[in-house]
């Protein structure tokens, strides 16, 4: 009888070994993703509630004004803090190579020999 493999297991051309398929993304693709909620949230929801605090307390735009202001705050903090972010993790990866004894070579463009 033969036993049922799932889908993502090909047992015949990996010699009987158990292999896992490929992620389709990874989590740096969806950080990445996920940034665009993290700048756009901030800087229409800050604005949006000020209106509705304006028209509640008859302030003109005052809330308005001051919650943009810190919807593109903290929309900024967020964009630092995942270049920051990738900034190490690229630091990390290259210690690593560097650690393998790997060594990227960057083509030079600009070079014209």
């Amino acid at each position: 009888m033969m036993k049922d493999l799932r889908q993502d297991d090909d047992l015949e051309e990996t010699g009987g070994i158990p292999t896992r398929r490929r992620k389709l993304f990874s989590a740096r693709d969806l950080r990445a993703t996920t940034i665009g909620w993290e700048i756009a949230i901030p800087i229409v929801g800050g604005p949006l509630l000020g209106f509705i605090l304006d028209r509640r307390f008859d302030s003109g735009v005052r809330w308005t004004v001051i919650l943009l202001g810190v919807g593109l705050v903290a929309a900024i903090s967020a964009v630092m803090k995942y270049i920051h972010y990738e900034f190490y993790l690229m630091k990390k990866e290259k210690e690593e190579q560097e650690k393998q004894g790997l060594k990227k070579v960057w083509r030079d463009y600009d070079d014209n020999e």
